[in-house]
């Protein structure tokens, strides 16, 4: 079976299961955030892109690819999300994370943080945007972020993260490594 017609039949079998969940074309359609037409075009038998499979995917909690793969339909969409052979992390919402982390750590001067050392904060940054179902990095998550992960940070480490990250009352830290850190 070739992906255009696997990823038709598992539109068409999520969105049975979920009618019994959410009641309607229009709640999937809403929790998918698409327009019902389109749902509805997509169950007629329009092509569905890569995007359009990668979306569902994270709207419905699924595993990565699992709109490419056929599965039985009356064993697996109940264990649809804990495949344990499909890739979970999204590699769009990892480079937003990457992305917005850099934004971040550059907008709250924190200049000598290892990233290779401490995966906690990217690992945060992954969770914001897959809970917010954003990709675009925008002035709005940044600030909601930056706050959030200072929140984090504080709660997880005590009061270290104002000597780690150089925003206490003395500046930036005396030690810069962002030459030799990995770009983000």
């Amino acid at each position: 079976m070739d992906v255009t017609s696997t990823r038709h039949r598992n539109i068409r079998s999520l969105v049975d299961r979920l009618t019994h969940e959410l009641g309607t074309q229009k709640a999937i359609a809403i929790r998918f955030d698409m327009a019902p037409s389109y749902l509805n075009q997509l169950l007629g038998g329009k092509k569905m892109g890569d995007d359009v499979a990668r979306k569902i995917e994270r709207q419905a909690g699924l595993a990565h690819g699992w709109m490419d793969v056929a599965h039985d339909v009356r064993s697996d969409t109940q264990q649809a999300p804990a495949l344990s052979h499909a890739l979970r992390i999204d590699p769009e919402i990892i480079a937003s994370a990457l992305r917005l982390l850099r934004l971040t750590f550059s907008n709250l001067d924190i200049d000598d943080f290892d990233n290779e050392q401490d995966g906690t904060p990217l690992a945060y940054a992954y969770e914001y945007l897959l809970k917010r179902g954003e990709l675009t990095i925008t002035p709005d998550n940044l600030i909601d972020f930056s706050k959030a992960l200072s929140d984090r940070l504080r709660e997880k480490n005590g009061n270290a993260e104002e000597e780690a990250s150089g925003t206490g009352e003395h500046g930036s830290a005396g030690r810069n490594h962002r030459g030799t850190r990995r770009q983000a």
